[in-house]
């Protein structure tokens, strides 16, 4: 079986978000299985490279012509997929991505086409507007629509048409015990040692609440300090509005910062926030990283969305109402100031990954599906 994943663009090329990060922990994953993966997406630069991470998988890199709206757009990657795409059982594309809409409608492939559905486009309401006639095509044409969790794939109204054709895959992880930086944890311990520590990681845009976090913190009682990991539109104007609420003295901006350093500012937190307003937030990966280190999470219960199918209430953290500052402060307080709840969720946080996220559940049952859609 041959796999060839197609999306948006594929790490290290920064400031992509958690649907890049499953295409990445697919490559690894399934080439780690036996199954062949290579990976079709978009350069960051106007030059064409083909990469190799693992023993077999190719990663595509095409040439970038311009970038509209957070798109990747790339006459290269439409020559690249016709000329490959015979290679492959299947092509596993990676939606909403307008470029790989575009390139399957011109190219047409033979292959089996699975569509993994990580959420609507929501906001560039003018480009969905010329991007709806590809997205119809390609549900029709699709042999399988994956979604993240089942509760995103019952409530979404584009797929209900295709209810026949709808599974999913949960996405699941590994986390590196030794990917840790041990310098920075101790300095991070030695800076707060008395303070509880709460963080975010996430882009500075418009979806992700960091505004009702940042006002929430005006009413905790608890003594706590917020990171903010990160980096994005509205972080110049997230600045300013911590300056004018003076809480600069508990509000630390981390801006972006490697793998190894993130996973240890998380792992040495005490509660992992998640504020999203949005069903852009479809999963939140950020999440699952948390709770393989017992961090326990804070989110929100978005209409929709899987972010707090992944997060269970009272069992691996809380879920709040979104953009409600008050409830936000409410759950932290509740957390910090009754340590017995605050063990319950850490332990609950591990067991619920555990269960559910593990890369080789995931893997796993991808393979299944995978072997599902070449039988039928």
């Amino acid at each position: 079986m041959k796999v060839l994943q197609l999306g948006k663009a594929f790490p290290p090329i920064k400031k992509l978000g958690g649907v890049e990060k499953v295409m990445e922990y697919f490559y690894y994953g399934l080439n780690e299985f036996g199954i062949h993966c290579d990976v079709l997406g978009v350069n960051d630069r106007s030059k064409s490279e083909i990469d190799n991470y693992s023993k077999e998988g190719l990663i595509f890199r095409e040439s970038l012509l311009f970038k509209a709206k957070s798109t990747f757009f790339s006459i290269s990657l439409i020559f690249r997929l016709w000329k490959i795409q015979n290679k492959y059982d299947i092509i596993h594309v990676h939606l909403p991505d307008p470029m790989a809409l575009i390139a399957l409608f011109i190219t047409r492939p033979k292959s089996r086409v699975i569509i993994h559905w990580h959420s609507n486009i929501l906001k560039q309401k003018y480009l969905y507007i010329l991007v709806k006639f590809f997205e119809s095509w390609l549900l029709k044409r699709s042999d399988l629509i994956l979604c993240t969790t089942p509760k995103y794939a019952i409530n979404n109204d584009v797929l209900k048409p295709f209810t026949a054709k709808i599974s999913y895959v949960i996405i699941g992880l590994d986390v590196d015990n030794s990917n840790f930086n041990r310098e920075l944890e101790l300095k991070i311990n030695s800076d707060y040692q008395d303070k509880k520590k709460v963080v975010y990681v996430g882009r500075f845009v418009y979806y992700k609440g960091i505004e009702y976090l940042i006002r929430a913190f005006t009413l905790v009682k608890s003594d706590c300090v917020l990171y903010l990991i990160g980096s994005g539109e509205l972080e110049i104007k997230m600045k300013n509005l911590v300056n004018e609420l003076g809480l600069d003295y508990k509000i630390v901006f981390l801006g972006e910062v490697n793998e190894k350093d993130k996973f240890t500012y998380i792992k040495s937190s005490n509660l992992l926030v998640l504020p999203s307003i949005y069903k852009t937030e479809a999963y939140g990966i950020v999440q699952i990283e948390a709770m393989a280190m017992g961090v326990p999470v804070l989110s929100t219960k978005i209409a929709c969305s899987g972010v707090d199918w992944v997060n269970k209430d009272g069992e691996s953290g809380i879920t709040v109402l979104p953009e409600n500052s008050f409830e936000l402060a409410q759950a932290i307080d509740k957390v910090f100031l009754n340590p017995d709840f605050q063990v319950k969720i850490s332990e609950g946080a591990k067991n619920r990954y555990a269960s559910f996220f593990t890369k080789k559940n995931m893997i796993n049952d991808l393979v299944i599906k995978y072997k599902g859609v070449l039988v039928n």
